[in-house]
C-alpha cells in the first residue's frame, strides 16, 4: 500500500460500499435510533447503498464533507456490519474536522475487519490530530502487530511521522518498514534520512553509503543519499569527508539544487567565502532557472569582499522577488563595508517600504544614515523616534539620539539621552566614552573624569 492509498483510500474504500449489501434492515438489528425507521428489503437495501455510494464519492471529491458524513451515516444504518462503510464514514468525519467521531468510526471498521491495514493508517493520523499521543502509539502497536510484513504500511506510517516532526516514531516505522522489505533502497533511504536526523550518524553513513554505492539505482537517490553521507560526516566533525561527499552528490545528479546549497554552506561554516562562491556559480550555470541559489550567492560573494558582483546577484534576487528581507540586509551591508553609507540607508529604506514591520528597521536606517558624510541629524532624530515607537527600552537608539543631538549642539538632549542609554545597558562603554566627551565640552571635569574611568574599566573588563 503506497502513502498515496493511505491518503486517499476513502474514494476506494466507498467503492466497496456495494459489496456490504445485507437482507437485513437497520430496525432489525437494532442501529442508532437516528437511523431511518422503516425497514428496507435486500432489493431496497442495495439500491440504497449504490445511490449512497455515487453520491458521496462525488461529495468527497467536491469536498463538501458534512454531506458525505450524512450519506455515509445512513449506509452504516443500512449496513451495519460493513467494514468499509465506517471506514469510509470516519475518513469523511475526518475530513470534516470531526475527529472524535472518525476515530469511533475507524475503531468501528477495525474491530469489524481487523485484517485490512487502512483503518489502523487512519486511526494514527487521527489521533495525531486530536493531540493523542498514546492513542497514535497504540495504533502503531497494533499495526506492528498484525501487520509485520506490510512494508509499505510502515514506510507510509513513517513519512507521515517524519513530515509532523514525531522523528523517534518515524525512525522506528522506517526500520519496520525495512526489515518488512527486505531492505528496499527506498526504506534503506528513509532509514538513512531518518538516522541523519535523531543523531545516528554513523548508521546513517553506512546505510546512506550503501545506496550511493548501487550504480544500477537513479541518480537522483544515489545523490540523495551522497548528500545524506555528507551530512552526517559533516555532524561527526569530518568535514573533510562531507565536502568530498557533497561533491559526489554533484558529480552523481549535477541538476540537485540541494546538493549546491549543503556544500555552500559547510564552506560557508569553514569560512571558505570564495570557494562557497565557486560551488554556487556552478550550480547556477547548471540550473539556471534557480531562485534558491541567488541569495547565498550574493551574500558569499559579499562575504569574500566581491561586493559589487555581490549586489548584482542579490539585486536579481528582489527584481524576482521583493519581498526577499536577507537581500536588502545583504546589499547594506556590502555598501556599509565599502564605506557608501547614503546607498546603505537608501536600500534600508527599500525595505522598510516593502515591509513596515521589519524589526529595528528604522534603527538600522537612522545608524545608516549617521555615518553618511554629512549627516542630516534631524532626519537622523525621525529615524529614531519611529525606533522608539517600536522598541522604547532599546539603548542603542538612545545612544544614537545622544550621538545626534551631540553633534546638532543640543546638550541637555544629548545628556538625558546618553545617560538613558547607559541606565538600559550599563555594560556598554560607548556611551560612557560619548557622555564623558560630552562633560568635558560642558566643563564639568569631574563628571567627565569619572565618566571615562568607567569606560576604561569596561574596555579592560575580562568578562567583557
Amino acid at each position: 500500500m503506497s502513502s498515496t492509498g493511505v491518503r486517499h483510500s476513502s474514494v476506494v474504500c466507498a467503492k466497496s460500499l456495494g459489496l456490504a449489501v445485507i437482507a437485513l434492515s437497520a430496525h432489525t438489528l437494532g442501529v442508532a435510533s437516528d437511523c431511518p425507521s422503516r425497514p428496507l428489503t435486500a432489493q431496497e437495501g442495495a439500491a440504497r447503498l449504490k445511490e449512497l455510494d455515487r453520491a458521496a464519492q462525488s461529495e468527497m471529491q467536491q469536498h463538501r464533507y458534512a454531506e458525505a458524513v450524512r450519506d455515509y451515516h445512513e449506509a452504516s444504518c443500512i449496513a451495519p456490519d460493513s467494514a468499509p462503510v465506517f471506514y469510509s464514514l470516519g475518513v469523511a468525519h475526518a475530513a470534516a474536522g470531526d475527529f472524535l467521531a472518525a476515530r469511533k468510526s475507524l475503531n468501528t471498521a477495525d474491530r469489524l475487519q481487523p485484517s485490512n491495514v487502512l483503518p489502523l493508517a487512519m486511526l494514527v493520523r487521527v489521533n495525531f490530530s486530536l493531540g493523542d499521543t498514546e492513542g497514535l502509539k497504540a495504533a502503531l502497536r497494533e499495526a506492528a502487530k498484525r501487520f509485520p510484513r506490510e512494508g509499505n504500511l510502515h514506510a507510509t506510517l513513517a513519512q507521515f511521522l517524519a513530515e509532523n516532526k514525531l522523528v523517534d516514531l518515524a525512525l522506528a516505522e522506517s526500520l519496520r518498514a525495512q526489515h518488512a522489505s527486505g531492505s528496499s533502497a527506498g526504506s534503506v533511504m528513509q532509514l538513512a534520512v531518518l538516522e541523519n536526523t535523531v543523531g545516528a550518524y554513523d548508521d546513517a553513513i553506512r546505510n546512506a553509503t550503501a545506496i550511493q554505492q548501487q550504480t544500477q539505482l537513479p541518480e537522483a537517490v544515489r545523490a540523495s543519499a551522497a548528500g545524506v553521507a555528507g551530512l552526517s560526516y559533516e555532524s561527526t566533525g569530518q568535514r573533510d569527508k562531507a565536502i568530498a561527499h557533497l561533491w559526489e552528490a554533484i558529480r552523481i545528479d549535477p541538476l540537485q539544487e540541494n546538493s549546491y546549497l549543503a556544500l555552500a554552506f559547510l564552506l560557508e561554516k569553514a569560512l571558505r567565502y570564495a570557494d562557497a562562491v565557486n560551488v554556487l556559480q556552478e550550480g547556477r550555470r547548471k540550473l539556471p532557472g534557480s531562485t534558491a541559489l541567488l541569495l547565498p550567492l550574493g551574500s558569499d560573494l559579499v562575504r569574500a569582499e566581491q561586493y559589487q558582483a555581490g549586489i548584482k546577484v542579490l539585486r536579481e534576487l528582489l527584481h524576482l522577488s521583493p519581498e526577499e528581507s536577507d537581500a536588502y540586509l545583504r546589499i547594506a551591508d556590502a555598501y556599509r563595508k565599502t564605506g557608501r553609507s547614503a546607498e546603505e540607508a537608501r536600500i534600508l529604506k527599500d525595505l522598510a517600504q516593502q515591509k513596515p514591520d521589519y524589526p529595528m528597521i528604522h534603527l538600522l536606517i537612522a545608524r545608516a544614515m549617521l555615518n553618511a558624510d554629512p549627516p542630516d541629524y534631524p532626519k537622523v532624530l525621525d529615524e529614531l523616534s519611529l525606533a522608539e515607537n517600536k522598541a522604547p527600552s532599546d539603548p542603542e537608539v538612545s545612544y544614537l539620539r545622544g550621538r545626534a543631538c551631540l553633534a546638532m549642539n543640543r546638550n541637555d538632549e544629548a545628556v538625558a539621552a546618553l545617560r538613558q542609554a547607559i541606565e538600559l545597558a550599563p555594560m556598554d562603554p560607548g556611551p560612557y566614552y560619548q557622555l564623558g566627551r560630552l562633560y568635558e565640552k560642558l566643563g564639568e571635569k569631574e563628571l567627565a573624569k569619572e565618566t571615562l574611568a568607567r569606560m576604561q574599566y569596561l574596555k579592560s573588563s575580562p568578562s567583557r
